[in-house]
Protein backbone atom coordinates (compact mmCIF):
# COMPACT_ATOMS: atom_id res chain seq x y z
CA UNK A 1 0.00 0.00 0.00
CA UNK A 2 1.24 3.44 -0.45
CA UNK A 3 2.48 5.52 2.40
CA UNK A 4 0.35 8.55 2.25
CA UNK A 5 2.08 11.05 4.82
CA UNK A 6 5.59 10.24 2.25
CA UNK A 7 3.59 10.88 -0.43
CA UNK A 8 2.75 14.34 0.60
CA UNK A 9 5.99 14.71 2.31
CA UNK A 10 7.27 14.17 -0.89
CA UNK A 11 4.81 16.59 -2.90
CA UNK A 12 5.50 19.44 -0.67
CA UNK A 13 9.17 19.29 -0.76
CA UNK A 14 9.23 19.21 -4.96
CA UNK A 15 6.77 22.29 -5.22
CA UNK A 16 8.79 24.12 -2.84
CA UNK A 17 11.39 23.99 -5.40
CA UNK A 18 11.19 26.52 -7.84
CA UNK A 19 11.29 25.34 -11.42
CA UNK A 20 9.61 28.07 -13.77
CA UNK A 21 10.35 26.88 -17.41
CA UNK A 22 14.04 27.49 -18.15
CA UNK A 23 15.28 27.40 -14.36
CA UNK A 24 14.96 23.80 -13.99
CA UNK A 25 18.31 23.03 -12.64
CA UNK A 26 17.61 22.83 -8.87
CA UNK A 27 14.50 20.35 -9.42
CA UNK A 28 16.84 18.28 -11.86
CA UNK A 29 19.52 18.14 -8.88
CA UNK A 30 16.91 17.05 -6.39
CA UNK A 31 15.11 14.68 -8.60
CA UNK A 32 18.49 12.93 -10.10
CA UNK A 33 19.64 12.34 -6.64
CA UNK A 34 16.33 11.33 -5.47
CA UNK A 35 16.18 8.74 -8.56
CA UNK A 36 19.70 7.42 -7.59
CA UNK A 37 18.54 6.54 -4.09
CA UNK A 38 15.64 4.16 -6.16
CA UNK A 39 18.98 2.62 -8.19
CA UNK A 40 18.35 3.68 -11.10
CA UNK A 41 20.78 4.64 -13.54
CA UNK A 42 20.39 7.68 -14.37
CA UNK A 43 21.67 10.47 -16.91
CA UNK A 44 20.53 13.41 -18.53
CA UNK A 45 20.72 14.17 -22.61
CA UNK A 46 22.16 17.05 -24.35
CA UNK A 47 18.51 19.50 -23.56
CA UNK A 48 19.10 18.60 -19.55
CA UNK A 49 15.98 16.06 -19.41
CA UNK A 50 16.32 13.29 -17.13
CA UNK A 51 16.11 9.84 -18.18
CA UNK A 52 16.40 7.11 -15.81
CA UNK A 53 16.63 3.13 -15.79
CA UNK A 54 15.40 0.56 -13.18
CA UNK A 55 16.09 -2.55 -14.15
CA UNK A 56 13.58 -5.27 -14.54
CA UNK A 57 12.87 -7.78 -16.87
CA UNK A 58 10.88 -8.01 -20.01
CA UNK A 59 9.70 -5.34 -22.01
CA UNK A 60 10.48 -1.90 -21.03
CA UNK A 61 7.77 0.74 -19.88
CA UNK A 62 7.97 4.36 -19.50
CA UNK A 63 7.01 6.87 -17.03
CA UNK A 64 6.71 10.37 -17.85
CA UNK A 65 6.05 13.63 -16.35
CA UNK A 66 7.64 17.09 -16.79
CA UNK A 67 9.12 19.01 -14.25
CA UNK A 68 8.57 22.79 -15.47
CA UNK A 69 5.88 25.14 -14.05
CA UNK A 70 4.20 28.44 -15.26
CA UNK A 71 4.13 31.55 -13.80
CA UNK A 72 3.75 32.52 -10.73
CA UNK A 73 5.42 29.38 -9.31
CA UNK A 74 8.32 31.29 -7.25
CA UNK A 75 8.54 30.87 -3.23
CA UNK A 76 5.55 28.72 -3.44
CA UNK A 77 3.99 28.38 -0.26
CA UNK A 78 1.39 24.92 0.27
CA UNK A 79 -0.84 24.44 2.64
CA UNK A 80 -2.49 21.51 3.99
CA UNK A 81 -5.94 21.93 4.59
CA UNK A 82 -8.02 18.95 5.44
CA UNK A 83 -8.29 16.76 2.18
CA UNK A 84 -6.49 19.09 0.28
CA UNK A 85 -3.46 20.66 -0.59
CA UNK A 86 -3.73 24.28 -2.20
CA UNK A 87 -1.80 27.68 -2.56
CA UNK A 88 -1.77 30.69 -0.20
CA UNK A 89 -3.21 32.55 -3.12
CA UNK A 90 -0.08 33.97 -3.85
CA UNK A 91 1.12 31.64 -6.74
CA UNK A 92 0.17 28.21 -8.63
CA UNK A 93 0.80 25.25 -6.38
CA UNK A 94 2.84 23.49 -8.62
CA UNK A 95 0.61 20.32 -8.78
CA UNK A 96 0.50 19.96 -12.62
CA UNK A 97 3.50 19.17 -13.07
CA UNK A 98 4.60 17.49 -9.39
CA UNK A 99 1.65 15.56 -8.21
CA UNK A 100 2.77 13.34 -11.21
CA UNK A 101 6.78 13.21 -9.86
CA UNK A 102 5.67 12.68 -6.84
CA UNK A 103 3.70 9.28 -7.40
CA UNK A 104 5.94 8.20 -9.69
CA UNK A 105 8.88 8.43 -6.96
CA UNK A 106 6.05 6.43 -4.34
CA UNK A 107 5.35 3.57 -6.80
CA UNK A 108 9.25 2.97 -7.32
CA UNK A 109 10.10 3.26 -3.92
CA UNK A 110 7.18 0.48 -2.56
CA UNK A 111 8.44 -1.71 -5.35
CA UNK A 112 11.95 -1.23 -4.05
CA UNK A 113 10.97 -1.98 -0.66
CA UNK A 114 8.95 -5.08 -1.34
CA UNK A 115 11.88 -5.93 -3.69
CA UNK A 116 9.75 -7.22 -6.35
CA UNK A 117 10.21 -8.07 -9.45
CA UNK A 118 8.99 -6.37 -12.67
CA UNK A 119 9.73 -5.11 -16.23
CA UNK A 120 12.30 -2.46 -17.12
CA UNK A 121 11.15 1.20 -16.52
CA UNK A 122 11.91 4.10 -18.33
CA UNK A 123 11.38 7.22 -16.24
CA UNK A 124 11.46 10.61 -18.33
CA UNK A 125 11.21 13.74 -16.82
CA UNK A 126 11.38 16.46 -19.78
CA UNK A 127 12.27 20.51 -19.00
CA UNK A 128 10.23 23.33 -20.98
CA UNK A 129 7.04 21.12 -21.03
CA UNK A 130 5.11 24.13 -20.34
CA UNK A 131 6.94 26.58 -23.01
CA UNK A 132 5.88 24.62 -25.90
CA UNK A 133 6.88 21.21 -24.77
CA UNK A 134 10.80 21.74 -25.64
CA UNK A 135 11.71 19.08 -23.63
CA UNK A 136 9.73 15.94 -25.36
CA UNK A 137 11.15 17.79 -28.98
CA UNK A 138 14.55 17.75 -28.08
CA UNK A 139 14.84 14.15 -26.37
CA UNK A 140 17.59 12.05 -27.25
CA UNK A 141 15.46 9.32 -27.75
CA UNK A 142 18.14 7.15 -29.03
CA UNK A 143 18.20 6.30 -25.11
CA UNK A 144 14.91 4.80 -24.83
CA UNK A 145 13.94 1.62 -25.60
CA UNK A 146 10.49 1.80 -24.41
CA UNK A 147 7.35 1.53 -26.98
CA UNK A 148 4.71 2.34 -24.51
CA UNK A 149 4.08 4.75 -21.58
CA UNK A 150 1.76 6.80 -19.20
CA UNK A 151 2.31 10.65 -19.36
CA UNK A 152 0.93 11.69 -15.49
CA UNK A 153 0.10 15.09 -16.13
CA UNK A 154 -3.64 14.45 -16.55
CA UNK A 155 -6.53 17.35 -14.43
CA UNK A 156 -8.81 15.63 -11.85
CA UNK A 157 -8.38 12.01 -10.63
CA UNK A 158 -6.43 8.69 -12.33
CA UNK A 159 -9.58 7.05 -13.62
CA UNK A 160 -9.52 10.37 -16.23
CA UNK A 161 -7.75 9.28 -19.31
CA UNK A 162 -7.10 11.50 -22.44
CA UNK A 163 -7.43 9.65 -25.20
CA UNK A 164 -7.07 12.37 -27.87
CA UNK A 165 -4.93 16.10 -27.31
CA UNK A 166 -4.97 18.75 -30.78
CA UNK A 167 -2.60 20.14 -32.65
CA UNK A 168 -1.24 23.35 -31.74
CA UNK A 169 -0.43 25.99 -33.75
CA UNK A 170 1.76 29.33 -32.89
CA UNK A 171 0.97 32.49 -33.59
CA UNK A 172 3.27 35.92 -34.00
CA UNK A 173 1.93 39.10 -35.65
CA UNK A 174 3.97 42.23 -36.15
CA UNK A 175 3.42 45.27 -37.11
CA UNK A 176 5.34 48.25 -38.40
CA UNK A 177 3.31 51.00 -38.41
CA UNK A 178 5.14 54.90 -38.20
CA UNK A 179 5.47 56.86 -35.23
CA UNK A 180 4.96 60.91 -35.00
CA UNK A 181 4.97 62.94 -31.52
CA UNK A 182 1.21 62.21 -30.37
CA UNK A 183 0.67 65.97 -29.62
CA UNK A 184 2.26 67.91 -32.17
CA UNK A 185 1.68 65.92 -35.24
CA UNK A 186 -0.09 62.87 -34.70
CA UNK A 187 -1.62 63.04 -38.57
CA UNK A 188 2.14 61.98 -39.87
CA UNK A 189 1.97 58.99 -37.60
CA UNK A 190 0.48 55.84 -38.40
CA UNK A 191 -0.76 53.46 -34.85
CA UNK A 192 0.80 50.49 -34.99
CA UNK A 193 -1.85 49.89 -32.21
CA UNK A 194 -5.08 50.92 -34.06
CA UNK A 195 -3.88 48.05 -36.84
CA UNK A 196 -3.29 45.71 -34.04
CA UNK A 197 -6.95 46.57 -32.67
CA UNK A 198 -8.73 46.41 -36.43
CA UNK A 199 -6.93 43.19 -37.35
CA UNK A 200 -7.95 41.50 -33.62
CA UNK A 201 -12.01 42.67 -34.53
CA UNK A 202 -11.49 40.42 -37.66
CA UNK A 203 -9.73 37.43 -35.95
CA UNK A 204 -11.85 34.35 -34.64
CA UNK A 205 -11.39 33.82 -30.80
CA UNK A 206 -12.60 31.67 -28.46
CA UNK A 207 -14.26 28.40 -28.95
CA UNK A 208 -14.57 27.55 -32.65
CA UNK A 209 -16.26 24.10 -31.91
CA UNK A 210 -16.09 21.23 -29.76
CA UNK A 211 -12.25 20.37 -31.27
CA UNK A 212 -11.39 23.96 -32.03
CA UNK A 213 -10.28 26.78 -29.92
CA UNK A 214 -8.11 29.97 -31.01
CA UNK A 215 -6.40 32.49 -28.63
CA UNK A 216 -4.28 36.06 -29.04
CA UNK A 217 -3.14 35.60 -25.23
CA UNK A 218 -0.19 38.70 -25.55
CA UNK A 219 -0.50 41.76 -26.72
CA UNK A 220 2.38 44.72 -26.75
CA UNK A 221 3.83 47.70 -28.45
CA UNK A 222 4.58 51.22 -28.22
CA UNK A 223 7.28 53.26 -27.01
CA UNK A 224 5.69 56.42 -24.97
CA UNK A 225 2.32 57.48 -23.77
CA UNK A 226 3.00 60.74 -25.80
CA UNK A 227 4.22 58.59 -29.15
CA UNK A 228 2.14 57.36 -31.82
CA UNK A 229 3.15 53.90 -31.84
CA UNK A 230 5.49 52.82 -34.62
CA UNK A 231 5.16 48.87 -33.59
CA UNK A 232 3.06 46.29 -32.05
CA UNK A 233 2.93 42.67 -31.65
CA UNK A 234 0.35 39.84 -31.27
CA UNK A 235 1.02 36.44 -29.76
CA UNK A 236 -1.27 34.04 -29.25
CA UNK A 237 -2.24 30.11 -30.49
CA UNK A 238 -4.65 27.55 -32.38
CA UNK A 239 -5.70 23.85 -31.16
CA UNK A 240 -7.75 21.54 -32.50
CA UNK A 241 -7.99 17.88 -32.51
CA UNK A 242 -8.69 17.72 -36.26
CA UNK A 243 -5.88 18.63 -38.54
CA UNK A 244 -8.08 19.94 -41.29
CA UNK A 245 -9.59 22.47 -38.54
CA UNK A 246 -6.38 23.40 -37.77
CA UNK A 247 -5.18 24.62 -41.22
CA UNK A 248 -8.26 26.28 -42.27
CA UNK A 249 -7.92 28.08 -39.30
CA UNK A 250 -4.66 28.58 -39.74
CA UNK A 251 -5.90 29.87 -43.75
CA UNK A 252 -8.13 32.21 -42.00
CA UNK A 253 -5.68 34.16 -39.85
CA UNK A 254 -3.13 34.63 -43.02
CA UNK A 255 -6.20 35.93 -45.23
CA UNK A 256 -7.75 38.66 -42.27
CA UNK A 257 -3.53 39.39 -42.41
CA UNK A 258 -3.88 40.10 -45.91
CA UNK A 259 -6.97 41.76 -45.74
CA UNK A 260 -5.30 44.47 -43.05
CA UNK A 261 -2.47 44.72 -44.88
CA UNK A 262 -4.38 46.09 -47.69
CA UNK A 263 -6.60 48.10 -45.86
CA UNK A 264 -3.47 49.71 -44.51
CA UNK A 265 -1.08 50.10 -47.25
CA UNK A 266 1.49 52.11 -45.32
CA UNK A 267 2.37 49.92 -42.83
CA UNK A 268 3.97 46.57 -42.44
CA UNK A 269 2.19 42.95 -41.26
CA UNK A 270 4.20 39.93 -40.65
CA UNK A 271 2.58 37.39 -39.94
CA UNK A 272 3.76 33.46 -38.97
CA UNK A 273 2.21 30.62 -37.75
CA UNK A 274 4.33 27.87 -37.06
CA UNK A 275 2.94 24.15 -36.28
CA UNK A 276 4.36 23.28 -32.68
CA UNK A 277 2.83 19.85 -32.55
CA UNK A 278 0.36 17.49 -33.82
CA UNK A 279 -3.23 16.01 -32.95
CA UNK A 280 -3.71 12.31 -32.03
CA UNK A 281 -6.49 10.32 -31.22
CA UNK A 282 -6.63 6.57 -29.66
CA UNK A 283 -9.30 4.27 -29.46
CA UNK A 284 -10.40 3.17 -26.08
CA UNK A 285 -12.71 -0.08 -27.17
CA UNK A 286 -9.48 -1.93 -28.87
CA UNK A 287 -6.27 0.21 -27.69
CA UNK A 288 -3.97 -2.79 -25.96
CA UNK A 289 -2.69 -0.20 -23.48
CA UNK A 290 -5.68 1.44 -23.17
CA UNK A 291 -7.66 -1.65 -21.86
CA UNK A 292 -4.76 -2.57 -19.52
CA UNK A 293 -5.05 0.24 -17.94
CA UNK A 294 -8.66 -0.45 -17.47
CA UNK A 295 -8.21 -3.62 -15.78
CA UNK A 296 -5.79 -2.60 -13.38
CA UNK A 297 -8.17 0.21 -12.89
CA UNK A 298 -11.23 -2.12 -12.30
CA UNK A 299 -8.92 -4.28 -9.64
CA UNK A 300 -9.41 -1.42 -7.40
CA UNK A 301 -13.23 -0.67 -8.27
CA UNK A 302 -12.55 2.38 -10.67
CA UNK A 303 -14.41 3.12 -13.50
CA UNK A 304 -12.81 4.96 -16.38
CA UNK A 305 -13.72 8.50 -18.03
CA UNK A 306 -12.32 9.10 -21.47
CA UNK A 307 -11.85 12.49 -22.42
CA UNK A 308 -10.75 14.35 -25.24
CA UNK A 309 -8.44 17.31 -23.78
CA UNK A 310 -7.59 20.64 -24.83
CA UNK A 311 -4.13 21.07 -23.82
CA UNK A 312 -0.96 18.96 -25.01
CA UNK A 313 1.44 17.24 -23.32
CA UNK A 314 4.70 15.14 -23.55
CA UNK A 315 2.51 12.87 -25.08
CA UNK A 316 1.82 14.53 -28.34
CA UNK A 317 5.61 14.67 -29.31
CA UNK A 318 5.82 10.88 -27.63
CA UNK A 319 3.60 9.46 -30.61
CA UNK A 320 5.61 11.26 -33.84
CA UNK A 321 8.17 8.67 -32.15
CA UNK A 322 6.18 5.73 -32.15
CA UNK A 323 6.08 5.56 -28.29
CA UNK A 324 2.22 5.01 -27.61
CA UNK A 325 1.70 7.15 -24.38
CA UNK A 326 -1.35 7.82 -22.46
CA UNK A 327 -2.19 10.41 -20.41
CA UNK A 328 -3.59 10.24 -16.80
CA UNK A 329 -5.09 12.14 -14.33
CA UNK A 330 -2.91 13.12 -10.95
CA UNK A 331 -5.23 15.01 -8.48
CA UNK A 332 -4.94 17.90 -9.38
CA UNK A 333 -7.40 20.90 -10.46
CA UNK A 334 -7.34 24.53 -11.60
CA UNK A 335 -4.25 23.74 -13.84
CA UNK A 336 -2.10 27.41 -14.46
CA UNK A 337 -4.30 29.36 -11.37
CA UNK A 338 -4.15 30.64 -7.95
CA UNK A 339 -6.81 29.02 -7.50
CA UNK A 340 -4.91 25.41 -8.17
CA UNK A 341 -5.46 22.24 -5.70
CA UNK A 342 -4.58 18.81 -5.10
CA UNK A 343 -7.03 16.20 -3.41
CA UNK A 344 -4.88 13.93 -1.44
CA UNK A 345 -6.85 10.65 -1.90
CA UNK A 346 -7.09 11.11 -5.65
CA UNK A 347 -3.06 11.59 -5.49
CA UNK A 348 -3.06 8.73 -3.47
CA UNK A 349 -5.00 6.48 -5.28
CA UNK A 350 -2.74 7.50 -8.55
CA UNK A 351 0.26 6.58 -6.98
CA UNK A 352 -1.28 2.90 -5.94
CA UNK A 353 -2.36 2.68 -9.66
CA UNK A 354 1.08 3.10 -11.22
CA UNK A 355 2.47 0.60 -8.30
CA UNK A 356 -0.65 -1.73 -9.46
CA UNK A 357 0.07 -1.05 -13.21
CA UNK A 358 3.76 -1.86 -12.96
CA UNK A 359 3.08 -5.18 -10.97
CA UNK A 360 0.42 -5.93 -14.10
CA UNK A 361 2.85 -5.23 -16.73
CA UNK A 362 5.07 -8.54 -15.31
CA UNK A 363 2.43 -10.46 -15.69
CA UNK A 364 1.80 -10.14 -19.08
Amino acid sequence: MIIQERLIKTFLELVSIDSPSGEEKNIVSVLTAKLHALDAKVQTDAFGNIIAKVYGKGKPFLLNAHVDTVEPGRNIRPLVQDTIIKTDGTTILGGDPKAGIALILEALTILKEKRETHVPIEIVFTLGEEAGLEGAKHLDYTLLSATEGIVFDGEMGIENIDISAPGYNRVDIDIIGKSAHAGVEPEKGLSAIMIAAALLLRLPQGRIDKETTCNIGLISGGSARNAVPENAFLQGELRSQNVQKLNSLSDKFNSEILYIQKAYAEAKITGKITREFDPYTLTSTTNPLIQQIITVLAKRGITPKFLASGGGTDANIFHTHNILAVVMGTGVYEMHTKREFVKIDELTKAAQFCTDFIRSLSSI
